[in-house]
């Protein structure tokens, strides 16, 4: 199964303009084209919801840091990433979909991020190097990941003492019309549940994002 964005990239789960002109609906096929895709990911509507400010406001980055973006994508968040550790800094964009990686690397270097480094990655495995990462961070991926028994003692490898783990993921709540299918979500207990059974605990969760949950583990 291809998942253009992968469980590391369909795992960014597609988005489709719904009637609400501030909302993003997101499927489990990615549409055929990776323009297409790419639009769907920046579409301006999403920031209402996904509040990329805030999250970042949330992580606390600090410059020199280096972070993992599982599931980059377009970069939405890999970019921001970037420009908050700063060049002293490393990102890591991962996705399995070698088109969205180029596209990736094109928009860092319109900005002028030199600090981008792009990981061709594998549904399996992140690819992340042991002990290189202060924050591996997954937004609207982890559902798409197959066999995440395996993947979250990988994650916990590639963390520095004391890493963080940061999960942002559609609530498993029929009131949300936003998302994956009902069927393929995780509901928030069950993925801290998987999480502390692959190596994590939980250490913290903000509750402002409206439509998914957003949860920070350490090994």
């Amino acid at each position: 199964m291809r998942l253009r964005f992968f469980a590391f990239l369909a795992g960014l789960c597609l988005a489709w303009p719904l009637r609400a002109p501030a909302q993003v609906a997101h499927q489990h096929h990615p549409p055929e084209s990776t323009n297409e895709y790419i639009r769907s990911l920046e579409d301006p509507s999403r920031e209402a919801w996904q509040k990329p400010a805030e999250v970042l406001a949330s992580l606390a980055l600090q410059p020199g840091e280096s972070v993992a973006d599982i599931g980059a994508g377009s970069g939405y968040f890999a970019l921001r990433f970037a420009a908050a550790v700063g060049p002293s800094g490393t990102v890591y964009a991962v996705d399995v979909d070698r088109e969205m990686l180029a596209y990736t690397q094109a928009r860092a270097k319109e900005k002028q991020l030199t600090n981008l480094k792009l990981v061709l990655a594998d549904p399996h495995d992140p690819r992340l190097p042991p002990a290189s990462v202060d924050l591996i961070f997954i937004c609207d991926t982890l559902h798409h990941i197959p066999n995440r028994g395996t993947y979250y003692p990988l994650l916990v490898r590639a963390l520095k003492p004391g890493g963080r783990l940061v999960n942002i993921d559609f609530k498993k709540d029929r009131e949300v019309t936003l998302g994956p299918p009902f069927a393929m979500r995780i509901a928030r207990d069950d993925m801290v549940r998987e999480a502390e059974a692959g190596g994590f605990h939980l250490v913290k969760e903000f509750n402002f994002l409206p439509y998914q949950y957003f949860l920070v583990f350490q090994p």
